[in-house]
Order: C-alpha cells, then structure tokens, then sequence
C-alpha cells in the first residue's frame, strides 16, 4: 500500500475509533440508562447523540470540549453513560457563537463564566498561527504534521467554524500553484477519510448528491460533505464528472434528496437549459459558480423552482443547509 492510502486510512481510522468509541457501549443501555434517571427527576435528559443533532456539533467535537476544556459537565449514569438536558443545549449553542467569533475554544469557558460581551473580544491568535502552519507545511510538502494539525483542529471545532477561519484563508494566501494543490489533495484525503468514517452511522439519513467537473472543486466538495454530514445528512461526493449529462444520471441512479453541484465556465453558456432540466426533477439543487451565476442572472434564472444558483461556494452551502433544514 502506498504512503497517500496509508494516510488516508489512518485519518479514518482515527475518526472511527472516535466516534464509534460510544456505541460500542450500546445505545440501548444508554437509553434505558436515561429512563431509570428520568424516573428520579422532573428533568428530561437525553444522550450525546440527541445533543449532536439538537445543536448541530458533532460527538467528537463535544466530548473533546468536555475532556480537554471543561466546557460541559454532563449527567452520568450509573455506568457512566454522558446525559444531557436543555442547559446544556444552550451552553453549546453559546460555545458556537463565541467560536464562530474566531475565539478560540480554550478561552471560551472563562467568557461564559464572565458573561463577557462579544464586543469587547478579539478574535483568536491561534487561528492566524495555525493558518501559517498550513502554509508552510504545504511549502514544504509535509503530509504528515498537515494531517496531525487537522485532526487537532477538527477535534475541537465544527467544520464551518474551521473552514472560514482556517482553510479558506489559507488557501487564500497559498492562491495558485503546485503548493496550493499539494494543500488541497491532502485535506481533500483527510476530509474524504472523514466522510468515510461517518458511512455506517448515516446509512438510513437523507442522501445528498455533491459533484463537479474534471475534480477541480474536489476540496470544496468535500468541505461540504463534512457540512452536511455534521447535520445528519449522507453524502455522496463525486467532484469528477465530464458534463452536466452524468449529474442527470447519478440523480437516476442514485435518488438523493437534494443536490449540490460546482459549475465551472464550461457549462455558463448551456446555464438555461441545464437549470430548466434540474428544476423538472423536483428535488432541491444548488449551482456553483461565478461565471454559471452571472449568465443565469442574466437569464433572470437564478432561482427556478426548486434550483437556486450561487456565486460564492460558501454562501451557496450554507444558504442550502438552511433551505433543507427548514423542509425538515
């Protein structure tokens, strides 16, 4: 086996270990667990899967704010089993905001305990050194210490709050070269072992459908997997295709829920016949792309029926998470 699979399974090794670790205690022992404790207490409790999908924050992320911050304090059972209540949903809910704010997550209980207003914090250092690290670690083609700095940061942060602090100023400052896509491949792996971790776990969950051309959005494809995975979602990202004619027959083949696709320049002047094909299936569609915008837009066709079509990837991610979350 080659040095790239080999790290590419470490990665989902890893994230595997991590998230599986519960489960291997037995969610129905868990469950009954909260029953005897519900029993004893007007207090409705609940396990760490149920805070997951209230708050949106993944089991690693929330037992690594627990473990290493002191951020939660959890209920246990008689096993040991973590409960949760809706104070505790709350406090995650106040954790996001104050990491969104780019604060790093190892100050956040001290501003919590305070009550401290958000105006009168800056953001994190961490994020402006980690952001180095990446940059000159892709210079200097290591794989290795790259794959070890995101792990240690997707330990601690939702994959939003990683992305905009993290990797897309990164990229940014990397612009174009043999550097940036040596950067680009080897987060593409780590966040691909992630999705693969995560397969059995959202085997019944709604699919959604994430693909481009040729590969040449094959990290933001995977970005938005995590994304979307992080909310309950089972994604199918394939970043490789040759037309706009293969998505027709993935969407046949695969029958997912929704789909998101990365327009490149190619497909701008085939942009009204394309949106009218997708919009005939029924199901919600993002399209992504600069160029792909501006000729829908003078179309009058970014928003046809059930397509909707964004110039920013990010803009365009989040606005569909919010689109599904809201047909939920």
């Amino acid at each position: 086996m080659n040095s790239k699979a080999i790290v590419a399974l470490k990665d989902c090794a890893w994230c595997r270990q991590v998230i599986e670790a519960d489960n291997k205690k037995g969610s129905d022992q868990v469950d009954q667990d909260m029953i005897e404790l519900n029993t004893e207490s007007e207090e409705v409790n609940f396990p760490i899967r149920t805070l997951s999908a209230k708050t949106g924050v993944n089991s690693v992320t929330l037992r690594a704010w627990e473990r290493r911050y002191g951020l939660l304090k959890p209920q246990r059972t008689e096993k040991g089993h973590r409960l949760y209540s809706e104070e505790d949903v709350a406090r995650v809910e106040a954790i996001v905001r104050w990491v969104q704010q780019g604060v790093a997550v190892s100050k956040v209980r001290a501003l919590l305990d305070r009550e401290e207003s958000a105006e009168n914090v800056t953001p994190a250092v961490e994020w402006i050194e980690w952001q180095a690290s990446l940059i000159n670690l892709s210079r200097q083609f290591n794989e290795d210490k790259i794959e070890h700095l995101y792990q240690q940061i997707f330990s601690q942060y939702p994959p939003l709050v990683a992305f905009k602090n993290w990797i897309l100023p990164s990229l940014e400052q990397l612009t174009v070269g043999v550097h940036a896509r040596f950067c680009n491949a080897v987060l593409s792996r780590c966040l691909a072992g992630r999705l693969a971790s995560l397969k059995n776990q959202h085997a019944n969950a709604p699919k959604v459908l994430i693909t481009g051309l040729y590969g040449e959005r094959t990290l933001w494809c995977y970005m938005v997997s995590a994304l979307f995975s992080d909310q309950g979602f089972a994604c199918c990202v394939l970043p490789n295709m040759s037309s706009g004619q293969d998505w027709q027959a993935l969407i046949e083949g695969l029958e997912p829920s929704a789909l998101i696709a990365f327009c490149e320049n190619e497909l701008a002047p085939k942009s009204a016949d394309l949106i009218t094909a997708l919009d005939a299936w029924g199901a919600p569609v993002a399209l992504i792309g600069a160029s792909f915008w501006l000729a829908a837009h003078a179309d009058d066709m970014t928003e046809v029926g059930s397509v909707r079509v964004y110039s920013e990837a990010l803009e365009g991610v989040t606005a569909t998470l919010e689109r599904l979350g809201s047909e939920e």
